[in-house]
């Protein structure tokens, strides 16, 4: 009944004409938990349950149309409408597919890592920018990310009907970045080791007594997908991605064998052929993180960079990369040979001198000129790299490499990562597995390695490939006292204050004092951020005991206020 396949048993008992389908499903009639009957026998009549090729079935009279439970009118949306399954399809896909994995998951916990690995094989495809995707991924991962969201039991009452309300629809919302973080996360790690014992349980004929069977399973991990990817609309490839996903779930032995997800199923949509190891390859993708025009994102990141305090030699580096990445996109369209460009790069300099400010708008701006389908920045240090057992920092590092696929990953005093003591330190099996992700992902990340300048020289020369894959260097200066002066006025500014002249005069003698004075620790930037933050509470101190405080007193900052160390 209903497209490509039968979704229930359409029967004839006396005058009624009666639907049986499974239970739960979009049309399911009886029970929200799964039956087992033991199999059907006697003569069908009312409240009969039985079960058969896995799916739980129960057979009842039809209620009067009066008597109807009232269901919830869908958000108007034009992805509301689920057709993958069969045309009429509706918004009721997105719950009953949650309801039927999750159901398979709470049966048998041992395929929860595969359920990940599912999710994120999907998200690597089609992303989570359509609604009714985050609404599926929230729906279904929730109850087993136990400090997220409302938690289990919390989760019930969105299970509990067949159609989401409004008010549901926009919690779910709220709670996707806890569930897109983790999708984003599981990309590079292998699956399918649950379906794959599940498999081989019930050909051995083992299956625990009311354990789910593999078909039963497979079949629940296959709809999701199918609703998951269909929701917002099928693009090229989508549907040669869900047959592939389909035959991998199916037999499932390849994932169990170490196959991250993309790598099982095929080119995903940010693959592009690449011209030479390490060279970006532009075209087929999507502008930006939200499609934008590319020229229109490209000017306004370019403009963010020159909104910046300073950094002449740094802007003008920049323009330039961006000026040879426009040609080298030109050449590619034309079908021209490219040379090889490297966007990895090293960034040295003191604390608060923008390198990270830097990093997000070279992403910004990869991803407005085709480079990167996102140009998100993920940020990551020794902690987020390296483990303290043998055999985790690899994982540590994948973890974080998922998450910066299709944008930039930024690790902040990368020279920690191999100790100038040397040593059998886990921060080298970190380097060696950052650089094969490297390569197996040279058109889908940028790295940018950061710290101070003896050491990132330190750190480049202890392993023979790192040099030669950050062939790209920006040298970030210390602000001048007047530079320092310009960031502190734009944090007045910005609060909408002032300062008097005598505090003028002070903030510029203390600037070209702290300024003489620096050494490696110096924070540049975040030195000054941190001096505001303590005017601003000397200058609470000074107005505390008045009993009226005026815009005009809450809005000036005095000479007193400033500190003098």
């Amino acid at each position: 009944l209903g497209g490509s396949g039968a979704n229930g048993l359409l029967l004839i008992a006396g005058a009624n004409l009666i639907f049986a389908a499974p239970a739960p499903g979009p049309l399911r009639v009886g029970s929200l938990r799964g039956l087992d009957g033991g199999g059907l026998s006697g003569p069908l009549a009312p409240g009969l349950a039985w079960s058969a090729g896995g799916t739980a079935w129960k057979f009842e009279a039809p209620r009067p149309e009066a008597t109807r439970p009232e269901v919830p009118e869908a958000p108007a949306s034009p992805n509301s409408v689920y057709g993958g399954a069969g045309e009429g399809g509706l918004a009721a896909s997105l719950v009953a597919s949650a309801r039927r994995l999750m159901e398979v998951l709470v049966a048998d916990l041992d395929l929860l890592p595969d359920a990940w690995g599912l999710i994120a094989a999907c998200y690597d495809r089609v992303g989570m920018r359509e609604e009714d995707r985050r609404v599926l991924a929230s729906l279904t991962f929730l109850p087993f990310i136990p400090d997220a969201g409302p938690g289990p039991e919390g989760m019930k009452p969105f299970l509990r009907d067949e159609l989401l309300t409004k008010d549901q629809r926009i919690d779910l919302l709220a709670w996707t970045v806890e569930v897109e973080s983790r999708a984003a996360g599981k990309r590079l790690s292998p699956w399918g080791m649950g379906l794959s014992a599940l498999k081989a349980q019930e050909e051995a004929g083992k299956l625990p007594l009311g354990g789910v069977s593999f078909h039963r399973a497979a079949e629940a991990f296959i709809q999701w997908a199918d609703v998951f990817v269909t929701s917002g609309g099928m693009g090229k490839g989508d549907a040669d991605f869900l047959r592939g996903l389909s035959k991998a779930i199916l037999a499932p032995d390849s994932l169990a064998r170490g196959a991250a997800p993309s790598a099982a199923l095929g080119a995903t949509q940010s693959a592009a052929p690449s011209s030479a190891p390490g060279t970006a390859a532009p075209g087929g993708r999507k502008a930006g993180p939200e499609g934008d025009d590319p020229e229109a994102g490209l000017k306004a990141a370019l403009a963010k960079l020159e909104a910046l305090t300073g950094m002449k030699p740094i802007k003008e580096q920049v323009h330039s990369l961006s000026n040879l990445m426009r040609v080298h996109k030109k050449r590619v369209d034309l079908g021209m040979k490219v040379p090889r460009i490297s966007l990895h790069a090293v960034f040295t300099g003191r604390p608060g001198t923008g390198k990270t400010t830097v990093a997000r708008l070279l992403g910004e701006i990869y991803a407005a000129q085709g480079f990167l389908s996102k140009g998100h920045l993920v940020e990551t240090d020794r902690a987020g790299l390296v483990a303290g057992f043998v055999g985790q920092t690899a994982g540590k590092v994948d973890e974080a490499v998922s998450k910066a696929l299709d944008g930039v990953l930024f690790i902040d005093e990368a020279y920690t990562l191999v100790p100038e003591e040397g040593g059998n330190d886990f921060g080298r099996e970190a380097v060696d597995t950052l650089l094969k992700r490297m390569e197996d992902y040279r058109d889908r990340l940028v790295v940018v390695v950061a710290g101070y300048p003896l050491e990132m020289e330190r750190f480049l020369s202890s392993n023979p490939g790192l040099a030669s894959r950050f062939g790209r260097r920006l040298a970030f200066d210390d602000f001048e006292p007047q530079e320092l002066e310009v960031i502190f006025m734009r944090f007045v500014e910005d609060t909408g204050m002032g300062l008097t002249a005598g505090a003028t005069g002070k903030l510029r003698g203390f600037l070209k004092a702290a300024y003489d004075a620096r050494d490696d620790s110096f924070g540049n930037g975040r030195f000054v951020r941190n001096y505001f933050e303590r005017c601003l509470e000397r200058q609470a101190d000074r107005l505390a005991p008045y009993a009226d405080l005026t815009p005009e007193l809450l809005s000036t900052i005095e000479e007193v206020d400033l500190p003098n160390e």
